[in-house]
């Protein structure tokens, strides 16, 4: 279970120094290197790249990786282990004595390496992992040949699993300037280490994962572990033959226990991985890592069950969501036939593309069918359950790794798409950022703050300019940062003038927090949207309110228009004042967007687009005054 190579290789090499370092200044024994050093990646891959060269960070890395490597040689004594890693463990090699003596001194040390990072910020988070690992060892010996509630299973599993990867991914905050957001990165990084843990216990429970280790060792030394109560499975008697009947069995047709399990850790990996974009936008790496997580557990079960010979509807599934997927991309027809997809869904946007030239209007073409795609898998189809429309999503999001992975798929659309994206060289995760918006509407109906609301906009409009922007080449930082801020305006005024239509299928965007300011009660809302109930007093204050929001992002998109492509400048200009006039029909309809959806005519188009392109020329202007 580990991360890229790449990423691996370049933490690897600090990690090395940094041990060298150490070696010498305190007298170290080596630590072994050789492991996954899971924690060291995770911290390595939440870093900035200007961070990565800092020995504070290779400090950081290896004093968590020395506190691992410690609690390793104290479970192979708990556990009287013979082999670590494919090879004799240190109590086998040296005796318990030698091998106590020995992570005991790795532990001690580890303090000494964690000092010379030199944040008291991070000492306090590295404190607290050690203590909580060592607890949380603690709490599973207290609770060995018990059965368990759920959630005390995973309290011992966030501190003897979680605390070290929280550690990890809240060091380079702490090494920031500010150290702003330590908790929320530590919380993070625990989130992940407790779902590492899951994983290795849904592995655990499967003879043929080739997991390293012993199968279903936990079970015999009477550790209860999170995917025996999907079994009802509450004692440590049963035989091999019945454990696995338990397990792997349906019922009536029905779904294995262990098949229901690996539907809840799919969501959670999933929902991890989405909170790691939101913190880290930038990195692939983990994002891949939790993916490769649940692909291992299902590869597992598909042996586990293949072996059983299962009646489940594990076959169903698995391919029932990618089948249907297939089918409906497939739909689409060939690239011919995606314009036409492309103007019936977004007239205005459309209308704009045509200042493209042909082929740069093919990609565009191209990119926009696939977001109007992802995003219609749940809008075009309300009538389905949220878990089969999530395990979609999934099929999806694998298809699209693949094609980007250069493997064919033989769906037109992504085969053209993310091998053009791959080719010029556009990270994937704009794709799947995407798709983790998409995911949003399923789980999210109401926004507490605009904080909330820019996170939902970043992931369903801003990465499609992103996404675009980096296509044409353009990769300057401040560039992208205002080709986000367009997207955050057009999503924006995309909700301002479905306020109505989105009430009515039981989702509200608009930020509760700016509502309460303006003495907005959502329930007026709805009573207004279904029953003509009039508008409430504050509620044209909250629109405007928004709409100076949007209406600045606008103004700081313009400003970097001028540094796009020569074909990429009119365009955007056009499309960014085309949105923005959603405004003034908003206003012109007295703020009644419950009811009426703020239109703008074909004409009024044409006279929006020519205004855009003569702004175009003002902040041309302005850029080469700026520029000299």
């Amino acid at each position: 279970m580990s991360l890229h190579a790449h990423v691996r290789s370049a933490m690897s090499a600090a990690l090395e120094a940094a041990a060298e370092r150490q070696v010498g200044s305190i007298g170290l024994a080596r630590p072994d290197l050789q492991g996954k050093m899971l924690r060291p990646q995770v911290a390595w891959a939440a870093a900035p790249k200007a961070l990565r060269a800092s020995s504070e960070l290779a400090s950081g890395m290896l004093a968590i990786q020395m506190v691992h490597e410690a609690s390793l040689l104290h479970d192979d004594i708990l556990d009287d282990a013979d082999t670590r890693r494919g090879r004799p463990s240190g109590v086998a090699r040296h005796g318990v004595a030698a091998a106590l003596v020995e992570g005991d001194h790795l532990l001690t040390s580890a303090y000494q390496v964690a000092q010379d990072v030199g944040s008291p910020a991070f000492m306090a988070c590295f404190a607290r992992a050690v203590e909580r690992t060592v607890a949380g060892e603690k709490a599973q010996g207290r609770a060995m040949g018990r059965w368990l509630e759920q959630a005390e299973y995973l309290e011992i599993v966030s501190a003897k699993s979680g605390e070290l990867f929280g550690a990890a991914v809240a060091l380079p905050v702490c090494l920031s300037v500010t150290d702003h957001g330590v908790q929320r990165a530590y919380a993070l990084g625990v989130r992940i280490g407790q779902l590492y843990q899951m994983v290795d216990d849904f592995l655990d429970l499967c003879p043929r994962a080739e997991s390293g280790k012993a199968p279903r060792q936990d079970y015999r030394q009477g550790k209860w572990t999170w995917p025996l109560e999907h079994a009802d499975i509450q004692g440590f008697e049963l035989s091999d033959g019945e454990l696995t009947h338990r397990l792997f069995a349906g019922t009536d047709g029905g779904d294995s226990a262990m098949r229901r399990g690996l539907g809840v850790l799919t969501r959670q990996l999933s929902e991890a991985r989405l909170a790691w974009r939101d913190l880290h936008p930038e990195d692939d790496a983990v994002p891949a890592l939790l993916d490769e997580w649940g692909k291992m557990a299902l590869a597992a079960l598909e042996r586990e069950e293949a072996s059983a010979g299962s009646t489940s509807r594990a076959a169903t599934r698995i391919a029932e969501p990618r089948r249907a997927v297939r089918e409906q991309a497939l739909s689409l027809g060939p690239p011919e036939a995606w314009p036409e997809y492309f103007s019936r869904h977004s007239r205005s946007f459309h209308l704009s593309a045509r200042l493209f030239p042909a082929e740069e209007g093919r990609v565009v073409a191209g990119v926009y069918t696939f977001c109007r795609f992802t995003d219609d898998l749940v809008d075009q189809a309300p009538e389905l359950p949220a878990d089969v429309l999530l395990d979609r999503l999934e099929a999806w999001r694998d298809l699209v790794q693949e094609a980007y992975d250069d493997h064919s798929t033989g769906i037109p659309l992504l085969d053209r798409v993310m091998g053009e994206t791959r080719r010029r060289d556009v990270p994937v995760r704009y794709a799947h950022a995407l798709i983790d918006g998409v995911a949003m509407d399923l789980r999210v109906t109401v926004y507490p703050d605009l904080e909330a609301l820019q996170d939902y906009s970043y992931h369903v409009a801003s990465v499609v300019g992103l996404w675009l922007t980096e296509l044409f080449g353009v990769r300057d930082p401040w560039v992208l940062s205002r080709a986000e801020a367009l997207g955050q305006a057009m999503q924006l005024t995309n909700i301002l003038r479905d306020v109505g239509e989105d009430l009515r299928r039981g989702r509200l965007y608009l930020p509760l927090e700016v509502l309460e300011a303006h003495g907005v009660d959502p329930d007026q809302l709805e009573s207004a949207a279904a029953n003509g109930a009039p508008l409430p007093e504050g509620y044209p204050a909250a629109l405007e309110a928004l709409m100076a929001v949007a209406e600045e992002d606008y103004d700081r998109a313009m400003e970097a228009v001028p540094a796009l492509p020569d074909f990429f400048q009119r365009p955007v200009a056009a499309a960014s004042r085309i949105y923005r006039g959603i405004h003034r029909e908003i206003r012109g309809n007295r703020y009644d967007n419950l009811r009426q959806r703020a239109m703008t005519s074909w004409s009024r188009k044409i006279i929006l687009g020519g205004r855009g392109l003569w702004e175009l020329r003002g902040a041309r202007r302005s850029y080469r005054e700026q520029s000299t």
